[in-house]
């Protein structure tokens, strides 16, 4: 496997792993920190999960299908980055979130590096 494989497929795991929680309320709570008797919160995560899991299916295939690669690490890029501002703005860096800031954080660099060789022509 290239380099560029593995760390699409570390990407792909990030995203892939808290997908679980889309048919596993219990899940929710030990990710979010919310009641499984929030059925609001509760669907609105398990959506959540599912496009996690879409970014990480999408990373996966990336791993393995060049013409895939660079609109798939823009978006997944754009999705950590966006989800890290707004857990900022909203002063949430810390608690139950802080978790998922740092498995989100950790692959800013993944990301970055692909990016590089990506550009490169790698």
């Amino acid at each position: 496997m290239s380099l560029v494989a593995g760390l699409f497929c570390i990407l792909a795991a990030i995203h892939l792993l808290p997908a679980v929680a889309a048919v596993s309320p219990n899940q929710l709570s030990t990710l979010y920190g919310v009641s499984p008797d929030d059925t609001v919160m509760t669907t609105l995560l398990q959506h959540r999960a599912i496009l996690l899991g879409l970014v990480g299916a999408a990373f996966a295939a990336a791993a393995f299908v060049p013409t895939l690669r660079w609109a798939t690490l823009i978006g997944g890029t754009v999705s950590m980055v966006a989800f890290l501002i707004i857990a900022a703005i909203n002063g949430e860096l810390a608690g139950p979130l802080q978790k998922i800031t740092i498995v989100d954080a950790a692959g800013l660099p993944v990301a970055a590096i692909l990016f590089f060789l990506l550009a490169k022509g790698a």
